[in-house]
């Protein structure tokens, strides 16, 4: 029976890119990440933004227990993919119910959520049964999950509205990641042997999620299309909104064609960490955007719309410059050292066009953001062509 769930129906591969499983995992989640943002767009007031901030970290932070988990075991045989049905459905659950989750619905989202921890400990188990020169490792992981798996459980049952408790328990999943080269280092047994890691597989998972949040915006502009009468004014917006877009998509996604993971620990747990805040922001810039497609003509952006979307996008590039300083780019033709100064004086720009945009026009504001996230693309692109030629080697 074992042997069944081993079992490949497609050629064995070592993982280096996700499997279409994951891709359509991603999909699948991105909804949860959808509905969220919907619940924001009710509710753009600070209290509503620190609500969203914190449930995301609890959303992002499940989709990315399993990528860490395939990142040293990217099986995709029976016995794992019948598991990550099981995870993508959970998280249908999850994104059934987030529309009330300070309420009603609460404990039904925890109940989901609690099913995707132990769905993990099942992963870690399975690993534990198939690679037995890792199970001091995977043993580990079982207990921390299968705590979790409790943990989350009670909350839903006993105190579901409970954010305390939320917090402490996902801190323990975050800290969790940390006990692994604490107790390396500390042992005076044995030390713990880990799997090699695939750092090739770990930015292509993360620059999937960061495209798919990314386009998510433009699929709710478009269907939502039908339902507002589109101006010429709604045109002009949506041809900014789609510049600052691709800014973001160059910025990121050409740095990830010449990026090489750090082999050090510390800086690896930079470049994935700063995914939350990357993310999230690039979620709120999509809420606020949608709102700016809706405007009417002479329409004016009211404050908090445009202190969101000038912090959102400040965010985004601040991440990115952290992203180019974790992952420094390979030698090789095109390469450039981290543009850390530029981004930095990019992101205060933006905050400054918050403050000094209140008495601009709407189109006038947007064309301003517009402009200032294609000036740093033209930046890096005049940057890159200031190599031209291919480095006689590349670093590992």
């Amino acid at each position: 029976m074992l042997s069944f769930f081993r079992t490949n129906t497609v050629p064995h591969r070592h993982a280096e890119v996700g499997t279409w499983l994951e891709l359509f995992f991603d999909l699948v989640y991105v909804a949860t990440l959808v509905e969220l943002g919907n619940r924001l767009s009710h509710d753009l007031s600070l209290p509503g933004l620190l609500q969203f901030l914190f449930l995301f970290i609890i959303i992002w932070w499940s989709w990315l227990e399993k990528v860490l988990f395939n990142r040293y075991f990217p099986n995709d045989d029976i016995g794992q993919r019948i598991l990550t049905f099981i995870y993508m459905a959970l998280m249908g659950f999850m994104a059934f119910n987030i529309h009330d989750i300070t309420g009603t619905t609460a404990a039904y989202f925890l109940l989901a959520y609690a099913g995707s921890k132990f769905v993990v400990v099942l992963m870690y188990v399975k690993a534990w049964i198939q690679y037995p020169q890792y199970r001091p490792m995977t043993r580990i992981y079982i207990v921390a999950f299968s705590v979790a798996t409790i943990g989350w459980l009670a909350i839903a049952i006993f105190a579901p509205t409970n954010f305390f408790l939320w917090a402490l328990v996902t801190g323990f999943g975050i800290a969790l990641q940390a006990i692994m080269p604490i107790m390396q280092s500390r042992s005076n047994k044995r030390s713990i042997e880990i799997p090699p890691m695939k750092k090739h597989y770990m930015r292509h998972r993360f620059g999937e999620l960061t495209i798919i949040v990314l386009g998510e915006f433009f699929i709710k502009v478009i269907t939502h299309a039908s339902e507002r009468e589109v101006y010429l004014v709604t045109v002009l917006y949506f041809i900014l909104l789609l510049s600052i877009s691709t800014s973001i998509w160059w910025l990121y996604f050409d740095h990830q064609e010449h990026s090489a993971l750090a082999k050090r620990r510390s800086l690896m747990e930079v470049w994935v960490y700063i995914h939350y805040p990357l993310l999230a922001a690039i979620t709120v810039y999509g809420v606020v955007g949608n709102k700016v497609i809706a405007l009417i003509p002479g329409e004016a952006m009211s404050d908090h719309k445009r202190w969101l979307i000038c912090a959102a996008l400040a965010t985004v590039i601040a991440c990115i410059a952290v992203i180019e300083w974790a992952a420094r780019e390979k030698a090789g033709a095109m390469s450039r050292p981290p543009q850390t100064m530029i981004r930095i004086l990019g992101a205060i720009g933006l905050i400054l066009l918050a403050f000094l945009g209140r008495g601009l026009s709407t189109p006038f504001f947007i064309a301003i953001l517009a402009g200032i996230m294609i000036i740093l693309v033209g930046m890096d692109i005049s940057r890159r062509l200031r190599n031209p030629e291919t480095a006689q080697a590349e670093m590992t």
